[in-house]
């Protein structure tokens, strides 16, 4: 599944709540089940830069995939993170770069989210492409 069509089927999970605060809610009761990082995933190199939570990302590639997982002080501010890194697990490098996160517009909670954590979702994005960008082989200087 693409990262497109991840964000395609969890906008219309979404969507099928009429209230936006009861999305938000959903959104929160998603991550609840899942634990917090251990104290050594919790690290400076881990943290995203321009959040004013703290917010740590753990990536990894497994078998030519991208895994992101996230964590926050703040249960809202790891659900949302939760919510765009679900998007780019999964993907191949070349797939999570040519992707680009519309899920707050497209299950209609952009809203109901702060500029400001609508801007550390953004640099999160950015942590994210970056790392897929660095899973890519070199490529060959122009001859």
């Amino acid at each position: 599944m693409t990262p497109a069509d991840r964000q395609s089927r969890l906008a219309q999970e979404l969507l099928r709540l009429e209230d936006p605060h009861e999305r938000l809610s959903y959104v929160q009761d998603r991550i609840r089940r899942k634990p917090p990082f251990s104290e050594e995933l919790r690290t400076e190199n881990n943290r995203i830069k321009g959040c004013l939570t703290k917010v740590w990302l753990h990536s990894n590639l497994l078998d030519g995939r991208c895994v992101f997982e996230v964590d926050s002080e703040s249960a809202m501010v790891r659900a949302l993170a939760s919510l765009v890194a679900e998007l780019f697990s999964g993907a191949t490098p070349q797939e999570a770069l040519n992707f680009r996160s519309t899920i707050l517009e497209h299950s209609r909670l952009e809203a109901k989210i702060t500029p400001t954590r609508r801007q550390g979702l953004a640099h999160l994005e950015t942590a994210i492409l970056a790392f897929a960008s660095s899973c890519l082989p070199p490529s060959s200087p122009c001859t």
